[in-house]
């Protein structure tokens, strides 16, 4: 564990780095603000490739009003990505979700909370569901338009792709199966995309579970209904239209 950031509130926001001096991994905590700070602490999880530079704004947007609502917040890059080490060749599903349970217990031995909240955006909803399933220490989960099938999630960004190309380049013969959108994608990380499903991460223990939905309500169902069997779940629906596969917003700033 590298150095944590002074709890000082005169600091709003501190970049940092944690994990180890040969894997390091980047984050920036926001302290909570004035009179309003509680115990309270929120890790925020990125989406990957080029989702993350999509969401990058509005997660730090996020985390600004979080903290001055009280909030202890984390915000990180997984290995391989953003500002953490490694190289993008090196992110996998697994190395993504134990990225995350080090965020958590970081947040949780600066902030001094026993719990804390997920708030995850499409594969970070669904690495946060993961980590939700696997521990004791998460008070409360809000999905975002969580990727629910990771085979028809690269199916998708390859389609996506090929109608990128075709609009910027005209053509789609620069096709390539090793990268996504302009981010490199291995065969390790396809293998565990494509085996990743958000209903096996249904057994969360979290204390509420919150999905947020601005596509098809009719494809969160079924796992809504898991997820109410195990904790108070509830759906609330944006009332914008799903965007994710849409070529005129690959390199749109989300907000």
């Amino acid at each position: 564990m590298q150095s944590a950031p002074a709890r000082s509130r005169s600091i709003d926001m501190q970049p940092f780095f944690f994990g180890t001096s040969r894997e390091q991994i980047f984050g920036v905590y926001h302290a909570p603000e004035g009179r309003a700070a509680r115990t309270a602490a929120v890790v925020l999880c990125h989406p990957l490739g080029h989702e993350y530079l999509r969401a990058h704004r509005a997660f730090r947007n996020l985390a600004v009003a979080l903290a001055a609502q009280g909030f202890h917040v984390l915000r990180f890059d997984y290995f391989g990505s953003g500002d953490s080490g490694g190289r993008a060749e090196q992110t996998t599903v697994k190395r993504c979700v134990s990225d995350l349970s080090s965020a958590i217990q970081e947040l949780k031995d600066i902030s001094g909370a026993s719990k804390v909240s997920l708030i995850g955006l499409r594969l970070g909803a669904t690495f946060a569901a993961c980590a939700a399933s696997n521990r004791n220490d998460i008070e409360r989960l809000l999905l975002w338009d969580p990727v629910l099938d990771g085979k028809v999630y690269v199916n998708e960004l390859q389609s996506l792709q090929r109608e990128w190309l075709v609009d910027r380049l005209g053509t789609s013969k620069a096709l390539s199966k090793s990268e996504l959108i302009g981010f490199a994608l291995t065969d390790d990380m396809r293998a565990e995309l494509e085996a990743t499903q958000l209903a096996m991460f249904s057994r969360i223990k979290a204390k509420s579970v919150s999905l947020l939905i601005s596509g098809d309500p009719g494809a969160y169902a079924p796992l809504k209904g898991q997820l109410e069997q195990h904790a108070a779940a509830s759906c609330t629906i944006v009332a914008e239209s799903n965007e994710w596969q849409r070529v005129d917003m690959v390199h749109q700033i989300l907000l």
